[in-house]
């Protein structure tokens, strides 16, 4: 059910219902299920007491969690904020769109690859 209103001064804007917004294309269609996956794998994913009670934390590690999780939203959101920044970028440097596609699935692709196991490499090999 799609409405149609005044803002003010003659624009206009559209009201769409959720089923209308979900059915546009396969992206917005995806949203809920890819949404309630998540929620239910974190769920299951969440640290459960042990047989001998709740799990004990450190006195100082709420804190502790608190500053790492904002020093990481902070590095996340700037890194988000580059994005669009770097198509332009090589669309500067004369490349094609084609391959600027190349170019971020080989960088997303190699992320995806490498991510999975130089960590663990890291860490067992030192750095």
């Amino acid at each position: 059910m799609v409405e149609m209103g005044v803002l003010k001064e003659g624009s206009t804007f559209v009201q769409l219902d959720l089923v209308s917004y979900l059915s546009q294309d396969i992206y917005h269609g995806a949203l809920v299920p890819l949404l309630s996956a998540t929620v239910g794998l974190a769920w299951l994913a969440r640290s459960r007491p042990t047989s001998g009670g709740p799990e004990k934390l450190p006195a100082n590690f709420r804190a502790f969690e608190w500053s790492y999780f904002s020093v990481w939203a902070l590095c996340a959101a700037a890194d988000w904020l580059q994005g669009p920044y770097t198509y332009a970028l090589y669309e500067a440097y004369g490349f094609s769109p084609a391959e600027i596609a190349q170019l971020f699935v080989v960088g997303y692709g190699s992320s995806l690859v490498f991510g999975c196991f130089v960590g663990s490499f890291t860490d067992r090999y030192g750095r």
